[in-house]
């Protein structure tokens, strides 16, 4: 009896142990993780990164950052390249039925900052950072589903004159089966969709459907923006085309196929009621100004379709990813074809298809003489 007593008390002492260091475990985690996190956001001389705290979630296999901040070094930058004030990293547990291990991350209200400047301390592009290391190092599962809700991304200049921001804001962006955890069997298994607002309350759409294991980028993108106030434009055409708009409307459409390293599609920017000159606005500019303005505004008057008051073209983009091709004779033609023949009609043309750039590639190729 008194053996029976004595295990027992062994084993309570035992079970109190262990709890105790779980508890002391789970408070500690927290710490542990975030200095983990702060040193794989920090982890080369580009960027610094930061977060404010971290919450972890046991049961759903999750951890959450938050006011999470990554900033070029050199502080010549004044905003930062990305910030999100939630950032949810977690096991998708519906794929397990599936016979895989995976995850997903969900973005909160993210900010994404590209800046333009006079030198390489003032310019940020993040073209210098593997950004899927970052991830990587930061998730212990392949990322399969990714969302995002309520994001912006911006273009920046603060040093043009005046200074330009232009954006896309209100964006709420979906992609799947990016590590085709449902062994789907489609030469493009995964997708991602993606909506938002514009500057000047355009409509931005993408539609993108890849294959995220391809040795080389493949991949079919439709995208658009669409009823875009152009005067809300005006800062940046001021800045870069010395000239505005007194009214219009501005709607971009596009379509890219990519196989093989080789890319193939449009670009098809369309403006609608544009009205460049105004001599009652223009009395304020010097003579230069008016110029030049006046040069912009009868070009666009005489180039554009009359009846449908809309100025338009279609420019074909085809290459390799060392190379870029415009074709700029297909451009001209098609603004002239579009001003004195027909309108082109606003909305995708659905002329890019994956399966021709994919063929191509077995189609023998004119060598060409050194």
């Amino acid at each position: 009896m008194k053996r029976w007593v004595k295990l027992s008390r062994v084993a309570r002492w035992t079970i109190l142990g262990l709890v105790t260091f779980l508890i002391a475990v789970r408070l500690a985690l927290p710490s542990v993780v975030k200095a983990y996190v702060n040193r794989q956001l920090n982890k080369t001389a580009e960027y610094r990164g930061s977060v404010g705290d971290i919450d972890i979630d046991l049961w759903r296999g999750a951890y959450v950052i938050r006011e999470l901040r990554m900033l070029k070094t050199g502080g010549e930058v004044p905003v930062p390249f990305f910030y999100t004030p939630r950032m949810d990293l977690s096991m998708e547990w519906k794929e397990l039925f599936h016979g895989s291990v995976v995850g997903e991350i969900f973005l909160e209200r993210p900010e994404l900052n590209f800046v333009a400047g006079p030198s390489a301390e003032e310019t940020q592009t993040g073209e210098d950072k593997d950004w899927r290391e970052t991830v990587e190092s930061l998730f212990p599962f392949r990322l399969n589903h990714f969302e995002i809700a309520h994001g912006e991304i911006h273009f920046r200049d603060f040093h043009s004159r005046p200074p330009v921001n232009i954006y896309i804001h209100d964006l709420h962006s979906i992609a799947t089966n990016l590590t085709n955890s449902r062994d789907i069997n489609q030469k493009l298994p995964a997708g991602v969709v993606a909506r938002g607002r514009t500057l000047g309350e355009g409509e931005f759409s993408v539609m993108l459907q890849l294959d995220a294991f391809a040795r080389s980028p493949t991949f079919k993108l439709e995208a658009s923006i669409t009823n875009m106030n152009l005067t809300a434009l005006n800062d940046f055409l001021k800045a870069y085309g010395k000239f505005d708009v007194e009214r219009g409307t501005a709607a971009i459409f596009t379509e890219v196929a990519a196989a093989d390293g080789r890319y193939e599609g449009y670009v098809k920017p369309l403006l609608e009621d544009i009205d460049v000159f105004s001599w009652q606005k223009e009395k304020r500019k010097n003579i230069l100004q008016v110029f030049w303005q006046a040069i912009v505004g009868t070009t666009v008057t005489v180039l554009k379709n009359q009846p449908k008051d809309r100025l338009a073209t279609i420019v074909p983009i085809s290459g390799e990813y060392d190379t870029t091709k415009t074709d700029i004779l297909s451009a001209i033609g098609g603004v002239l074809k579009n001003a004195f023949v027909r309108a082109l009609l606003p909305k995708i043309e659905h002329s890019v298809s994956f399966e021709e750039v994919e063929t191509e590639q077995t189609r023998p190729r004119e060598r060409t003489a050194p």
